[in-house]
Protein backbone atom coordinates (compact mmCIF):
# COMPACT_ATOMS: atom_id res chain seq x y z
CA UNK A 1 0.00 0.00 0.00
CA UNK A 2 1.13 3.37 -0.80
CA UNK A 3 2.50 5.29 2.35
CA UNK A 4 3.01 9.14 1.47
CA UNK A 5 6.39 10.57 3.95
CA UNK A 6 5.15 13.52 5.14
CA UNK A 7 8.64 15.48 4.47
CA UNK A 8 7.61 15.24 0.21
CA UNK A 9 4.60 16.81 1.57
CA UNK A 10 5.80 20.21 3.11
CA UNK A 11 6.19 23.30 1.47
CA UNK A 12 6.65 26.83 3.44
CA UNK A 13 4.38 30.06 3.00
CA UNK A 14 6.87 32.05 0.79
CA UNK A 15 7.23 29.27 -1.93
CA UNK A 16 5.65 29.65 -5.35
CA UNK A 17 2.38 28.13 -6.26
CA UNK A 18 4.68 26.45 -9.65
CA UNK A 19 6.86 25.45 -7.09
CA UNK A 20 4.10 23.89 -4.45
CA UNK A 21 2.22 22.24 -7.65
CA UNK A 22 5.76 20.85 -7.98
CA UNK A 23 5.93 18.91 -4.58
CA UNK A 24 2.12 17.70 -5.42
CA UNK A 25 2.62 16.21 -8.22
CA UNK A 26 5.35 14.58 -6.62
CA UNK A 27 4.08 13.75 -3.00
CA UNK A 28 1.55 11.62 -4.51
CA UNK A 29 -1.88 12.46 -1.88
CA UNK A 30 -2.97 15.37 -4.33
CA UNK A 31 -2.03 17.93 -1.17
CA UNK A 32 0.94 20.04 0.49
CA UNK A 33 1.28 21.35 4.12
CA UNK A 34 2.13 24.95 4.38
CA UNK A 35 4.48 25.65 7.25
CA UNK A 36 6.26 28.00 9.23
CA UNK A 37 9.94 28.88 10.11
CA UNK A 38 9.32 27.10 13.15
CA UNK A 39 7.83 23.73 11.48
CA UNK A 40 4.35 24.63 12.92
CA UNK A 41 1.00 24.07 10.53
CA UNK A 42 -0.23 27.10 9.13
CA UNK A 43 -2.44 26.04 5.71
CA UNK A 44 -2.79 23.64 3.28
CA UNK A 45 -3.24 23.54 -0.50
CA UNK A 46 -4.38 20.82 -3.17
CA UNK A 47 -4.21 20.95 -7.05
CA UNK A 48 -7.45 21.71 -7.78
CA UNK A 49 -7.21 25.05 -5.49
CA UNK A 50 -4.09 26.25 -7.24
CA UNK A 51 -6.03 25.24 -10.70
CA UNK A 52 -9.23 26.94 -9.82
CA UNK A 53 -6.66 30.08 -8.38
CA UNK A 54 -5.22 29.57 -12.38
CA UNK A 55 -8.29 29.58 -13.78
CA UNK A 56 -8.88 33.01 -11.87
CA UNK A 57 -6.04 34.57 -13.02
CA UNK A 58 -3.19 33.69 -10.13
CA UNK A 59 0.11 33.95 -11.40
CA UNK A 60 2.24 30.53 -10.22
CA UNK A 61 5.35 32.31 -9.55
CA UNK A 62 3.22 34.12 -6.51
CA UNK A 63 3.16 33.07 -3.03
CA UNK A 64 1.34 29.93 -2.26
CA UNK A 65 -0.08 31.79 0.95
CA UNK A 66 -1.86 33.95 -1.80
CA UNK A 67 -4.17 30.45 -2.36
CA UNK A 68 -3.86 28.11 0.20
CA UNK A 69 -6.37 27.27 3.13
CA UNK A 70 -5.19 28.74 6.42
CA UNK A 71 -7.27 26.83 8.67
CA UNK A 72 -6.28 23.48 7.82
CA UNK A 73 -8.09 20.31 9.05
CA UNK A 74 -6.03 18.01 11.40
CA UNK A 75 -6.05 15.79 14.26
CA UNK A 76 -3.87 16.30 17.28
CA UNK A 77 -2.18 12.87 17.89
CA UNK A 78 -3.21 12.44 21.56
CA UNK A 79 -7.11 12.59 20.01
CA UNK A 80 -6.87 9.97 17.84
CA UNK A 81 -8.01 7.79 20.39
CA UNK A 82 -11.38 10.14 20.63
CA UNK A 83 -13.96 8.74 18.61
CA UNK A 84 -16.26 12.11 17.78
CA UNK A 85 -13.08 14.02 17.61
CA UNK A 86 -12.19 11.87 14.56
CA UNK A 87 -15.05 11.62 12.68
CA UNK A 88 -15.98 15.34 12.77
CA UNK A 89 -12.57 16.00 10.91
CA UNK A 90 -12.82 13.48 8.76
CA UNK A 91 -16.04 14.72 7.95
CA UNK A 92 -15.06 18.34 7.45
CA UNK A 93 -11.78 17.40 5.71
CA UNK A 94 -13.89 15.25 3.25
CA UNK A 95 -16.59 17.65 2.74
CA UNK A 96 -13.88 20.34 1.68
CA UNK A 97 -12.79 18.00 -0.70
CA UNK A 98 -13.58 14.20 -2.02
CA UNK A 99 -9.95 14.30 -3.23
CA UNK A 100 -8.56 14.53 0.46
CA UNK A 101 -7.87 11.06 1.73
CA UNK A 102 -5.16 11.64 4.57
CA UNK A 103 -5.75 13.05 7.49
CA UNK A 104 -2.64 15.39 8.66
CA UNK A 105 -1.84 14.56 12.07
CA UNK A 106 0.03 16.89 14.39
CA UNK A 107 1.85 16.57 17.75
CA UNK A 108 0.87 19.47 20.57
CA UNK A 109 3.24 21.97 19.45
CA UNK A 110 1.17 21.83 15.57
CA UNK A 111 4.15 20.27 13.93
CA UNK A 112 2.56 17.43 11.38
CA UNK A 113 4.33 14.31 12.17
CA UNK A 114 2.17 11.96 9.96
CA UNK A 115 -0.74 11.55 7.51
CA UNK A 116 -3.08 8.67 8.14
CA UNK A 117 -5.66 7.43 5.47
CA UNK A 118 -9.24 8.32 6.23
CA UNK A 119 -10.31 5.54 6.24
CA UNK A 120 -8.01 3.92 8.52
CA UNK A 121 -9.63 6.31 11.07
CA UNK A 122 -13.09 5.92 10.33
CA UNK A 123 -15.86 3.23 9.27
CA UNK A 124 -17.67 4.40 6.62
CA UNK A 125 -21.25 3.11 5.72
CA UNK A 126 -21.54 0.27 2.54
CA UNK A 127 -21.55 1.99 -0.75
CA UNK A 128 -19.09 4.62 0.77
CA UNK A 129 -16.06 3.56 1.06
CA UNK A 130 -12.46 5.48 0.72
CA UNK A 131 -10.16 3.51 -1.55
CA UNK A 132 -6.45 3.55 -1.01
CA UNK A 133 -5.29 5.97 -3.58
CA UNK A 134 -5.89 9.56 -4.88
CA UNK A 135 -9.27 9.37 -7.07
CA UNK A 136 -8.18 11.07 -10.17
CA UNK A 137 -10.10 12.70 -13.34
CA UNK A 138 -8.43 11.92 -16.59
CA UNK A 139 -9.30 13.65 -20.01
CA UNK A 140 -8.86 11.47 -22.94
CA UNK A 141 -8.92 13.50 -25.61
CA UNK A 142 -10.47 11.09 -28.70
CA UNK A 143 -11.78 8.78 -25.78
CA UNK A 144 -14.46 7.88 -28.17
CA UNK A 145 -12.17 6.14 -30.79
CA UNK A 146 -10.54 2.89 -31.54
CA UNK A 147 -8.28 2.85 -28.73
CA UNK A 148 -10.28 5.27 -26.41
CA UNK A 149 -13.47 3.45 -26.03
CA UNK A 150 -11.34 0.73 -24.69
CA UNK A 151 -8.98 2.68 -22.42
CA UNK A 152 -12.70 4.71 -20.82
CA UNK A 153 -13.73 1.36 -19.61
CA UNK A 154 -10.41 0.21 -18.24
CA UNK A 155 -9.40 3.74 -16.49
CA UNK A 156 -13.12 3.52 -14.62
CA UNK A 157 -13.08 0.25 -13.58
CA UNK A 158 -9.95 0.63 -12.08
CA UNK A 159 -11.40 3.67 -10.14
CA UNK A 160 -10.52 6.76 -11.90
CA UNK A 161 -12.95 9.78 -13.38
CA UNK A 162 -13.35 9.84 -16.87
CA UNK A 163 -14.19 12.55 -19.20
CA UNK A 164 -13.71 12.42 -23.10
CA UNK A 165 -13.62 15.33 -25.32
CA UNK A 166 -14.35 14.40 -28.95
CA UNK A 167 -15.66 15.86 -32.09
CA UNK A 168 -17.62 12.54 -32.50
CA UNK A 169 -17.12 11.64 -36.03
CA UNK A 170 -18.22 8.55 -36.30
CA UNK A 171 -21.02 8.85 -33.30
CA UNK A 172 -21.13 8.29 -29.64
CA UNK A 173 -22.21 4.53 -30.19
CA UNK A 174 -18.57 3.44 -28.98
CA UNK A 175 -19.53 5.12 -25.76
CA UNK A 176 -23.29 4.14 -25.28
CA UNK A 177 -23.31 2.30 -21.95
CA UNK A 178 -21.03 4.50 -20.25
CA UNK A 179 -23.03 7.73 -20.60
CA UNK A 180 -25.01 7.13 -17.35
CA UNK A 181 -21.94 6.13 -15.59
CA UNK A 182 -21.40 8.40 -12.83
CA UNK A 183 -17.74 8.63 -13.24
CA UNK A 184 -18.07 9.00 -16.63
CA UNK A 185 -18.29 12.28 -18.79
CA UNK A 186 -18.92 12.86 -22.43
CA UNK A 187 -17.71 16.43 -24.17
CA UNK A 188 -18.80 17.07 -27.85
CA UNK A 189 -16.57 19.71 -29.30
CA UNK A 190 -12.94 20.00 -31.32
CA UNK A 191 -9.85 20.63 -29.67
CA UNK A 192 -8.86 23.15 -32.04
CA UNK A 193 -11.21 25.50 -30.20
CA UNK A 194 -9.67 27.09 -27.25
CA UNK A 195 -12.95 27.65 -25.41
CA UNK A 196 -14.09 23.80 -25.72
CA UNK A 197 -9.96 22.87 -24.66
CA UNK A 198 -9.95 24.98 -21.48
CA UNK A 199 -13.54 24.33 -20.11
CA UNK A 200 -12.63 20.06 -20.38
CA UNK A 201 -9.65 20.91 -18.53
CA UNK A 202 -11.53 22.25 -15.65
CA UNK A 203 -11.39 19.76 -12.63
CA UNK A 204 -8.61 17.46 -14.97
CA UNK A 205 -5.33 15.74 -13.03
CA UNK A 206 -3.87 14.42 -15.96
CA UNK A 207 -4.63 14.34 -20.14
CA UNK A 208 -4.04 11.47 -22.55
CA UNK A 209 -4.38 12.81 -25.87
CA UNK A 210 -5.25 10.48 -28.68
CA UNK A 211 -7.11 12.62 -31.22
CA UNK A 212 -5.72 12.70 -34.76
CA UNK A 213 -6.44 12.59 -38.24
CA UNK A 214 -5.05 8.77 -37.98
CA UNK A 215 -3.39 7.23 -40.85
CA UNK A 216 -1.53 7.78 -43.75
CA UNK A 217 -4.22 7.92 -46.23
CA UNK A 218 -6.17 9.83 -44.12
CA UNK A 219 -4.07 12.67 -44.18
CA UNK A 220 -3.14 12.67 -47.68
CA UNK A 221 -7.08 12.68 -48.44
CA UNK A 222 -7.51 15.70 -45.30
CA UNK A 223 -3.90 17.41 -45.63
CA UNK A 224 -5.00 20.82 -43.80
CA UNK A 225 -7.40 18.65 -41.29
CA UNK A 226 -4.27 17.01 -40.61
CA UNK A 227 -1.96 19.64 -39.82
CA UNK A 228 -4.65 21.63 -37.55
CA UNK A 229 -5.07 18.13 -35.62
CA UNK A 230 -2.01 16.05 -35.55
CA UNK A 231 -0.01 19.39 -34.53
CA UNK A 232 -1.04 22.86 -34.36
CA UNK A 233 -4.04 21.39 -31.48
CA UNK A 234 -1.80 19.36 -30.08
CA UNK A 235 0.43 21.91 -29.42
CA UNK A 236 -2.64 24.23 -28.28
CA UNK A 237 -3.65 21.50 -26.04
CA UNK A 238 -0.27 21.27 -24.25
CA UNK A 239 0.34 24.86 -23.37
CA UNK A 240 -2.86 24.90 -22.21
CA UNK A 241 -2.50 21.91 -19.92
CA UNK A 242 0.98 23.54 -18.66
CA UNK A 243 -0.41 26.62 -18.03
CA UNK A 244 -3.06 25.46 -15.62
CA UNK A 245 -0.81 23.58 -13.83
CA UNK A 246 -2.04 19.85 -15.19
CA UNK A 247 1.86 18.04 -15.21
CA UNK A 248 1.09 14.54 -16.47
CA UNK A 249 0.57 14.39 -19.81
CA UNK A 250 0.50 11.47 -22.55
CA UNK A 251 0.50 11.57 -25.98
CA UNK A 252 -0.35 9.22 -28.57
CA UNK A 253 2.36 8.95 -31.10
CA UNK A 254 2.94 6.19 -33.81
CA UNK A 255 6.07 3.95 -34.82
CA UNK A 256 5.57 4.97 -38.11
CA UNK A 257 7.80 7.86 -37.19
CA UNK A 258 10.53 5.27 -38.31
CA UNK A 259 9.17 4.95 -41.84
CA UNK A 260 12.04 2.80 -43.40
CA UNK A 261 14.90 1.34 -40.90
CA UNK A 262 17.92 -0.83 -40.31
CA UNK A 263 18.35 -2.74 -37.66
CA UNK A 264 15.99 -3.22 -34.38
CA UNK A 265 14.89 0.67 -34.13
CA UNK A 266 14.50 2.10 -30.11
CA UNK A 267 13.05 5.57 -29.13
CA UNK A 268 17.03 6.81 -29.85
CA UNK A 269 17.26 5.64 -33.63
CA UNK A 270 16.95 8.14 -36.31
CA UNK A 271 13.44 8.94 -37.66
CA UNK A 272 12.81 8.32 -41.13
CA UNK A 273 9.38 9.40 -42.26
CA UNK A 274 7.59 8.94 -45.13
CA UNK A 275 4.05 10.23 -44.65
CA UNK A 276 2.49 13.44 -43.39
CA UNK A 277 1.04 11.61 -40.49
CA UNK A 278 4.40 10.58 -39.89
CA UNK A 279 5.76 13.77 -39.98
CA UNK A 280 2.83 15.50 -38.11
CA UNK A 281 3.49 13.21 -35.39
CA UNK A 282 6.96 14.10 -35.21
CA UNK A 283 6.32 17.39 -35.28
CA UNK A 284 3.80 17.33 -32.46
CA UNK A 285 6.93 15.11 -30.01
CA UNK A 286 9.10 17.87 -30.62
CA UNK A 287 6.44 20.67 -29.71
CA UNK A 288 5.50 18.61 -26.60
CA UNK A 289 8.73 18.18 -25.33
CA UNK A 290 9.80 21.46 -25.94
CA UNK A 291 7.23 22.82 -23.26
CA UNK A 292 9.00 20.46 -20.91
CA UNK A 293 9.78 22.72 -17.70
CA UNK A 294 10.20 21.59 -13.77
CA UNK A 295 6.68 21.20 -13.79
CA UNK A 296 4.99 19.98 -16.88
CA UNK A 297 6.11 16.42 -17.55
CA UNK A 298 5.06 15.21 -21.26
CA UNK A 299 5.24 11.38 -21.96
CA UNK A 300 5.32 10.42 -25.47
CA UNK A 301 3.76 6.66 -26.54
CA UNK A 302 5.52 5.65 -30.34
CA UNK A 303 2.50 3.21 -30.60
CA UNK A 304 2.40 0.16 -33.17
CA UNK A 305 -0.15 -0.59 -35.41
CA UNK A 306 -3.22 -2.22 -33.40
CA UNK A 307 -5.49 -4.84 -33.78
CA UNK A 308 -8.17 -6.29 -32.12
CA UNK A 309 -12.29 -5.93 -31.30
CA UNK A 310 -13.00 -2.51 -29.76
CA UNK A 311 -16.78 -0.56 -29.17
CA UNK A 312 -15.33 1.88 -32.31
CA UNK A 313 -14.30 -0.73 -34.52
CA UNK A 314 -12.17 -0.72 -37.61
CA UNK A 315 -11.65 -2.77 -40.42
CA UNK A 316 -8.53 -0.27 -41.78
CA UNK A 317 -5.53 -2.03 -40.13
CA UNK A 318 -3.68 -4.84 -41.18
CA UNK A 319 -4.77 -7.54 -38.81
CA UNK A 320 -8.27 -6.36 -38.52
CA UNK A 321 -8.74 -6.26 -42.68
CA UNK A 322 -7.05 -9.38 -43.05
CA UNK A 323 -9.43 -11.10 -40.65
CA UNK A 324 -12.18 -9.21 -41.80
CA UNK A 325 -11.68 -10.64 -45.73
CA UNK A 326 -10.59 -13.74 -45.00
CA UNK A 327 -14.45 -14.93 -42.78
CA UNK A 328 -16.34 -12.17 -45.25
CA UNK A 329 -14.69 -12.97 -48.80
CA UNK A 330 -12.44 -16.03 -48.02
CA UNK A 331 -9.37 -14.77 -49.36
CA UNK A 332 -6.36 -12.99 -47.28
CA UNK A 333 -4.32 -10.84 -49.76
CA UNK A 334 -0.99 -10.06 -48.93
CA UNK A 335 0.72 -6.50 -50.80
CA UNK A 336 4.45 -7.15 -50.79
CA UNK A 337 4.65 -9.30 -47.34
CA UNK A 338 8.42 -8.87 -46.50
CA UNK A 339 7.97 -5.24 -44.98
CA UNK A 340 8.49 -5.60 -40.94
CA UNK A 341 5.38 -4.03 -38.59
CA UNK A 342 5.77 -4.13 -35.03
CA UNK A 343 1.26 -4.90 -33.45
CA UNK A 344 -0.16 -4.75 -30.61
CA UNK A 345 -3.85 -5.28 -29.19
CA UNK A 346 -6.29 -3.09 -28.00
CA UNK A 347 -6.55 -4.04 -24.88
CA UNK A 348 -2.59 -3.62 -24.02
CA UNK A 349 -2.53 -0.32 -25.60
CA UNK A 350 -4.60 0.74 -22.81
CA UNK A 351 -2.87 -0.68 -20.28
CA UNK A 352 0.55 0.96 -21.52
CA UNK A 353 -1.59 4.30 -20.71
CA UNK A 354 -2.25 3.45 -17.72
CA UNK A 355 0.99 2.39 -16.81
CA UNK A 356 2.03 6.07 -17.58
CA UNK A 357 -0.56 7.36 -15.57
CA UNK A 358 0.03 5.87 -12.18
CA UNK A 359 3.95 6.06 -12.53
CA UNK A 360 5.68 8.48 -10.57
CA UNK A 361 5.47 11.20 -12.82
CA UNK A 362 9.29 11.39 -12.71
CA UNK A 363 9.55 8.23 -14.12
CA UNK A 364 7.75 9.44 -17.24
CA UNK A 365 8.84 12.74 -17.76
CA UNK A 366 10.06 13.77 -20.88
CA UNK A 367 10.25 10.37 -22.19
CA UNK A 368 9.46 8.47 -25.26
CA UNK A 369 8.30 5.21 -25.12
CA UNK A 370 8.48 2.69 -27.79
CA UNK A 371 4.77 0.60 -27.57
CA UNK A 372 4.47 -2.97 -28.14
CA UNK A 373 6.68 -5.97 -27.66
CA UNK A 374 9.47 -7.85 -29.57
CA UNK A 375 7.46 -11.08 -30.05
CA UNK A 376 5.28 -9.13 -32.14
CA UNK A 377 7.03 -7.48 -34.93
CA UNK A 378 5.76 -9.72 -37.45
CA UNK A 379 6.41 -9.12 -41.65
CA UNK A 380 3.04 -8.84 -43.26
CA UNK A 381 3.21 -12.27 -45.23
CA UNK A 382 3.40 -13.43 -41.60
CA UNK A 383 0.42 -11.64 -40.52
CA UNK A 384 -1.24 -13.29 -43.00
CA UNK A 385 -0.06 -16.95 -42.40
CA UNK A 386 -1.66 -16.48 -38.89
CA UNK A 387 -4.70 -15.25 -40.15
CA UNK A 388 -5.36 -18.17 -42.62
CA UNK A 389 -4.24 -20.71 -39.42
CA UNK A 390 -7.41 -19.99 -37.66
CA UNK A 391 -9.91 -18.60 -40.77
CA UNK A 392 -8.74 -22.04 -42.30
CA UNK A 393 -10.82 -22.13 -45.48
CA UNK A 394 -9.65 -18.61 -46.67
CA UNK A 395 -7.45 -18.46 -49.43
CA UNK A 396 -3.99 -16.95 -48.72
CA UNK A 397 -3.00 -14.80 -51.80
CA UNK A 398 0.66 -13.03 -52.17
CA UNK A 399 0.54 -10.08 -54.15
CA UNK A 400 4.64 -8.49 -54.36
CA UNK A 401 3.33 -4.94 -55.60
CA UNK A 402 3.13 -2.80 -52.38
CA UNK A 403 2.43 1.07 -52.04
CA UNK A 404 3.37 1.07 -49.08
CA UNK A 405 7.12 2.20 -48.29
CA UNK A 406 6.91 1.57 -44.45
CA UNK A 407 9.15 -1.09 -43.00
CA UNK A 408 10.63 -1.09 -39.76
CA UNK A 409 11.51 -3.43 -36.90
CA UNK A 410 11.27 -1.93 -33.20
CA UNK A 411 12.72 -2.68 -29.77
CA UNK A 412 10.34 -2.57 -27.01
CA UNK A 413 12.79 -2.80 -24.39
CA UNK A 414 12.63 0.34 -22.50
CA UNK A 415 8.98 0.39 -21.52
CA UNK A 416 9.01 -3.09 -20.44
CA UNK A 417 12.43 -2.30 -18.24
CA UNK A 418 11.44 1.38 -16.74
CA UNK A 419 6.97 0.99 -16.27
CA UNK A 420 7.75 -2.76 -16.60
CA UNK A 421 5.07 -3.18 -19.67
CA UNK A 422 3.98 -6.25 -20.92
CA UNK A 423 1.72 -7.61 -23.37
CA UNK A 424 -0.73 -10.35 -22.82
CA UNK A 425 -2.97 -10.82 -26.25
CA UNK A 426 -1.76 -12.55 -29.28
CA UNK A 427 -2.84 -11.99 -32.67
CA UNK A 428 -4.58 -15.75 -33.13
CA UNK A 429 -6.41 -14.62 -29.77
CA UNK A 430 -7.89 -11.56 -31.73
CA UNK A 431 -8.42 -13.39 -34.68
CA UNK A 432 -10.63 -15.44 -33.37
CA UNK A 433 -12.33 -13.02 -31.27
CA UNK A 434 -13.42 -10.90 -34.47
CA UNK A 435 -14.13 -14.16 -36.48
CA UNK A 436 -16.50 -14.73 -33.32
CA UNK A 437 -18.44 -11.22 -33.60
CA UNK A 438 -18.84 -11.61 -37.60
CA UNK A 439 -19.62 -15.16 -37.07
CA UNK A 440 -22.49 -13.85 -35.04
CA UNK A 441 -24.22 -11.23 -36.93
CA UNK A 442 -23.22 -8.62 -34.20
CA UNK A 443 -21.25 -6.63 -37.14
CA UNK A 444 -24.19 -6.72 -40.22
CA UNK A 445 -22.63 -4.86 -43.22
CA UNK A 446 -18.04 -4.31 -42.66
CA UNK A 447 -18.11 -1.91 -45.58
CA UNK A 448 -19.87 0.92 -43.35
CA UNK A 449 -17.80 3.88 -43.57
CA UNK A 450 -17.68 4.21 -39.51
CA UNK A 451 -15.79 0.96 -39.51
CA UNK A 452 -12.78 2.63 -41.70
CA UNK A 453 -10.53 5.74 -41.15
CA UNK A 454 -9.82 5.86 -44.79
CA UNK A 455 -7.46 3.07 -46.48
CA UNK A 456 -5.69 0.55 -44.40
CA UNK A 457 -2.89 1.85 -41.57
Amino acid sequence: MFKPEVDSTLVKKEDSIKHVMRVIDRGGIGTAFVINEKSILIGSVTDGDIRQAILKGADINSKISSVMNVDPVFLYEDSLSRTHIVFEAVSKLLNRSEANLYMPVVNKDKVLIKLILCSKLIKFEKGNSLKNSLPKSILIVGGAGYLGSILCRKLIKAGYKVRVLDLLLFGKESLKELLSHPSFELVEGDMRNITTVVSALKGINAVVNLAAIVGDPACQKYPESAIETNYLANKLLAEACKYHQINRFVYASTCSVYGIGNGKLDENSALNPVSLYARSKIKSEEAILSLMDENFSPCILRMSTLYGLSPRMRFDLVVNTMTMKAVTEGKITVFGGKQFRPLLHTSDAADAYIKCLKAPIDKIKGQIFNVGSDDQNYRISEIGKKVKSIVKDAELIINEDSSDPRDYLVSFKKINKQLGFATNVTIPFAVKEIKKTLDSGLIKDVKQPRYYNVGEN
